[in-house]
């Protein structure tokens, strides 16, 4: 999945590049108003699918949103910068609010089954993106002419109704996963299979130089959620846990280098040395369950 992120994120970079490229390049054969529908359709097809790829890899809400909406807002001001101060003005708003829309979209996304839907949305950013830049050399090329007439409007209604039925398809069979569906079967399976939590349940290793602490997630939070260890100790954390493909079975602790580590159904292994004191913060992938490790 990495390797489709990556691709991705090349092929995005490469046609925003081009089209960039495209509107300084012709700036001068290519009309303000032009230029202007140019760098709009750039900045916010761009935006989104940025922010987007970018939720889908991190998962962390504000550092994506935040981060997408500087990508959307740059890629406006570049897209822009070339048709004038008005070009810019709507550009930088339309990447900005791309970034957003497409940082929130992918972090949920992140949670049910990314590849076939990023891969739709990077369809849809090709197609696009193609015609803005057909659109450009048309504008600034004499021997390019676009016939749009001749593009019947029952082609793209059959086009629509194969990618409804493509998403029908998708909804009622197991390629996509629909939390809604795998909520409850998962709620049922952890009151069957795991201990119901405390509110508050604290262990307490800090006499141990290699302790072994065993962590179990469920829907209501984790078990225990204070743990004390000494500092300089090596702690080995033993998470436990029945779900599957949620936000709960995705486990931070960034404050000891751990990021967006995937739970497996059963139990998983993470080590670290506590090598510095105070309160830090573990939690799952959209801060929803929360923990702290108190290191003295």
């Amino acid at each position: 999945m990495n390797i489709f992120y990556i691709a991705s994120s090349i092929i995005v970079a490469a046609i925003s590049t081009f089209s960039i490229y495209l509107l300084y390049h012709h700036k001068t054969k290519l009309a303000k108003q032009h230029g202007l529908i140019a760098a709009i359709g750039v900045s916010a097809a761009t935006g989104l699918l940025s922010g987007c790829i970018i939720g889908l890899v991190s998962g962390e809400i504000f550092l994506v949103t935040g981060t997408s909406m500087i990508i959307g807002f740059m890629i406006g001001f570049l897209a822009g910068h070339s048709s004038g101060l008005p070009a810019i003005v709507l550009s930088s708003l339309s990447g900005l609010m791309g970034g957003i829309i497409g940082a929130i979209l992918g972090a949920l996304l992140q949670f049910i089954n990314p590849a076939v839907l990023l891969g739709i949305l990077l369809g849809f950013y090709i197609v696009i993106m193609g015609m803005v830049v057909l659109f450009l050399l048309a504008e600034t090329n004499d021997k390019i002419l676009v016939q749009t007439d001749e593009l019947s409007p029952f082609a793209i209604i059959a086009a629509g109704i194969l990618l409804i039925s493509l998403f029908l398809f998708l909804y009622s069979s197991d390629i996509v996963e629909i939390p809604s569906a795998s909520g409850t079967a998962q709620a049922q399976a952890q009151q069957e299979l795991a201990i119901q939590p405390e509110e508050n349940s604290e262990i307490d290793a800090s006499d141990e130089t290699e302790p072994k602490i065993n962590i179990l997630v469920t829907e209501k939070g984790y078990t225990p959620n204070i743990i004390r260890v000494k500092k300089g100790s090596l702690v080995e954390l033993q998470i436990e846990t029945q779900l599957e493909d949620s936000c709960y079975t995705t486990f931070n602790l960034p404050d000891f280098n751990i990021q967006n580590t995937n739970l497996k159904a059963g139990t998983t292994n993470i080590s670290f040395i506590a090598d510095k004191s105070g309160e830090f913060t573990y939690s799952c992938g959209m801060n929803m369950l929360k923990g702290t490790i108190i290191v003295e």
